[in-house]
């Protein structure tokens, strides 16, 4: 009788589990094919890249990028407040977003850094504005660096940024890259995990920490997005990152005119990075912005700095 009841138990708390995880996929799948509606791909370096644009062509181009983990979407709402007056373009960075999740792309910063301005020439965007958020910001310190005749202006949004090596380098992953057997558990973990909604809605609102961004649907998109990307890829992200030759930033190289924005709770990038940027790149600008996290991307205030920045004010 005992061990009937137990099998009833199992069966049910089975058919529970189930149901979870179809219900997810069904309402990642949805989300993704509504804000795939108005998503342009090119391919590029052997791999698709997916981007948005906003706004007229002819008119002075503001490119974006995003952070780890998450897409072209985290600019809606800049994108909607600058498109009347600049031609926005938001790319999805590989592997994230909506662009090809390559088991064998080169994901490397110089590998990403050189698939940007591939896909900047290849839409013919010679000169543009520049800003980054987090991972991006540091994408956006290299390509202001290397190519500081191309970047007309350079804003930061709590910019990754290493300031004793100048690099990304020296974060370790949870597992030795080189042990294979590690990376296989690993590898299950993260498959179950990144489609584990409330692990990842808990994961989102603890990094976050606070900030306007978490009353947006941001996170069901990004978690939508995110769905899809296997596991063996993001692994492959990790190593290509660590093991990669770093990017030779030289902060004296920016020439462009630079906003320096971070969240004032920003714990994943705190401000004291933002506050050496602005020390170090000449003619730029620090703000901090209150009662913000990591991500200030929807925050008023921010928005207002961005506009008057870029109307020289």
């Amino acid at each position: 009788m005992e061990r009937s009841i137990m099998i009833n138990i199992l069966k049910t708390l089975l058919i529970g589990i189930v149901a979870f995880y179809l219900l997810t996929y069904l309402s990642s799948s949805s989300i993704v094919k509504t804000i795939s509606s108005d998503v342009r791909k090119i391919n590029i370096d052997s791999v698709q890249v997916a981007y948005r644009e906003l706004g007229q062509s002819y008119s002075k181009a503001v490119v974006f990028l995003h952070g780890f983990g998450g897409s072209s979407y985290d600019w809606k709402e800049i994108m909607d407040e600058l498109s009347d007056s600049y031609y926005c373009i938001a790319f999805d960075i590989p592997p994230f977003g909506l662009s090809e999740k390559a088991p064998d792309f080169d994901y490397s910063d110089e590998s990403i850094v050189r698939l940007i301005m591939n896909s900047l020439n290849h839409l013919g965007i010679n000169r543009f504005i520049l800003v980054g958020h987090s991972m991006g910001g540091y994408l956006s310190l290299a390509i202001a660096s290397l190519f500081p005749a191309r970047v007309e202006k350079l804003i930061l949004f709590d910019a990754a940024y290493m300031n004793n090596s100048e690099t990304l380098n020296g974060s370790k992953p949870p597992f030795e890259l080189e042990n294979e057997n590690q990376t296989k558990l690993y590898q299950i973990f993260l498959d179950i995990g990144l489609k584990t909604y409330p692990l990842v809605k808990f994961l989102y609102l603890t990094s976050l920490s606070t900030g306007t961004i978490l009353n947006t649907k941001h996170f069901e998109c990004i978690f939508a997005q995110n769905y899809f990307l296997p596991a063996e890829v993001l692994i492959k992200f990790t190593k290509d990152k660590t093991f990669q030759k770093p990017v030779n930033i030289d902060l004296s190289n920016i020439v462009a005119k630079t906003l320096i924005i971070y969240g004032e709770k920003d714990n994943i990038t705190p401000p004291s990075i933002g506050k050496y940027l602005s020390q170090n790149i000449k003619d730029s600008q620090f703000v901090l912005i209150p009662n913000e996290g990591h991500m200030p991307l929807a925050n008023k205030l921010a928005l207002e700095k961005v506009k008057a920045f870029l109307k020289g004010e």
